[in-house]
């Protein structure tokens, strides 16, 4: 792609301009009530995170070699520098793969832990993480509609939380850090330059997965700092023939004009989806299908012969992991999705922690699917599903998009769905923690600072205990 003509902007320079600009006033009322959903989920999402060993291990990691900072670790009495914080909240964030979606990927935790962590530096005010977390889902979202979208990325085998989360932390981190335009451009462009993260975890369930939106923050925030200080960042880093993310990652190929779409009059919060099944967003609209025929049939584990599933080679890459010992095996199975839901009528964080595939009547239902693959399935169509029933009637289900899913922009989780979800990942925190946090998110917009916040995400007893 030829590189930007001179005399015009690139890119990052007009979302740099438009964003550095931007304030809490210019944003729609649904807006602000959006991100706050999102904040609320993100952060619930991440105190379950805390006990998991993916995360332990990540602080264990990072404790004691910057301890002392200004950014607390959620959940502990540690307190990092900030990028390290941002690295270690963030994986909490992921840890269980119950985080919302959209933006960049994942990009509550990608987003959040990075722009928490600076405004704990900052001394900023709810209002300012309000702004920061808008312009991370918003820029990072564009930016990878300009690469060719979610499916696109992911069929070239990249994981765009860890490529695009990178540029939603450091559009939040430059928005907290109130820089100007030129040096809000720097910081996309140092983002892009240390961007990364590639799908060859799902061979054999390594971590990686969990630890890129903290990487992600990491690195986002970083990026801010650096460009605070004075240090440049490519302002053509999307546009540049030789070296720029459409030439790397894309093939040459880039959409800039999707990227420019609607600038300042959508903000992009919306199109991110909350998670109601605790497992991989390419199952949940399968899991929708099979819930809403359990609704309607009464249909039940005993009553089927088996199941054939019919799906594209990206899901079926992404959705058949076997054996299942791990609770990423079990999240990145759509069999065992599918077990769960017909055999408990449930697909939340319990049924996939710890795994329950050795219950008797689990490994029944799940020893009759099976995965087929049809190449002409797109990953953005669905899987087809063929039930034989006992009987001997048959019953085919298109599943459909798995990003129209429930908990998307066209079928929403309302408040009182997040709110419930919240409570019930806080539930072994106690009451008082879980009141903490939702009052302090609820009223983020009218707090001075943080405070409240961050006191509702200190250590409890049940925290403290997980780091045993």
């Amino acid at each position: 792609m030829s590189p930007t003509p001179e005399g015009q902007r690139s890119l990052t320079e007009q979302l740099a301009e438009h964003w550095s600009k931007i304030s809490y006033d210019n944003l729609p009322p649904e807006v602000v009530s959006g991100i706050k959903d999102h904040i609320l989920d993100t952060l619930a999402v991440a105190m379950a995170g805390i006990p998991s060993e993916e995360s332990r291990r990540v602080r264990k990691a990072l404790t004691g070699i910057s301890n002392g900072g200004p950014s607390l670790v959620w959940g502990t009495s540690e307190r990092l520098n900030p990028a390290h914080a941002a690295l270690a909240n963030g994986t909490s964030a992921h840890a269980r793969d119950f985080d919302d979606g959209g933006g960049p990927g994942h990009a509550g935790s990608a987003t959040l832990p990075a722009a928490i962590a600076a405004a704990e530096l900052s001394g900023s005010s709810g209002k300012e993480l309000i702004v920061a977390a808008c312009a991370g889902y918003d820029i990072s979202y564009r930016l990878l509609q300009g690469i060719g979208g979610f499916a696109a990325h992911t069929d070239r085998g990249w994981h765009s939380t860890g490529t695009f989360g990178t540029f939603a932390a450091a559009a939040a981190c430059a928005k907290i850090f109130q820089l100007d335009t030129a040096t809000f451009a720097d910081a996309l462009g140092i983002a892009g330059s240390f961007t990364g993260g590639v799908w060859a975890f799902i061979e054999d369930g390594a971590w990686t997965k969990r630890v890129h939106p903290g990487k992600a923050g990491e690195s986002g925030i970083d990026a801010a700092l650096l460009a605070r200080a004075g240090v440049t960042g490519p302002h053509q880093i999307f546009e540049a023939p030789w070296g720029g993310i459409y030439a790397t990652y894309g093939d040459g190929k880039g959409f800039p004009e999707r990227v420019l779409a609607g600038l300042g009059e959508t903000f992009n919060v919306s199109t991110s989806y909350l998670k109601p099944y605790a497992c991989c967003r390419g199952s949940h609209s399968t899991v929708d299908a099979v819930m809403k025929l359990i609704a309607e049939r009464d249909l039940r584990p005993s009553n089927i012969r088996s199941i054939t599933v019919t799906a594209g080679e990206t899901a079926i890459n992404m959705l058949s992991v076997h054996p299942i010992e791990t609770v990423f095996d079990a999240q990145f199975s759509l069999p065992y999705a599918i077990s769960v839901a017909l055999e408990n009528h449930s697909v939340g964080l319990e049924q996939f922690d710890p795994p329950r595939i050795t219950e008797p009547r689990i490994q029944e239902i799940f020893a009759k699917i099976s995965m087929v693959l049809d190449e002409s399935i797109q990953l953005e169509d669905g899987p087809r599903l063929d039930f034989e029933l006992i009987n001997g009637e048959k019953i085919t289900l298109l599943a459909g998009n798995p990003t129209d899913a429930k908990g998307s922009e066209k079928n929403p989780m309302t408040h009182a769905e997040v709110v419930a979800k919240a409570q019930a990942l806080l539930r072994p925190y106690g009451d008082e923690t879980t009141v903490k946090l939702i009052d302090a998110v609820e009223n983020l917009d009218s707090s001075p600072s943080i405070d409240n916040l961050i006191a509702a995400l200190s250590p409890t007893a049940y925290a403290t205990k997980s780091e045993t």
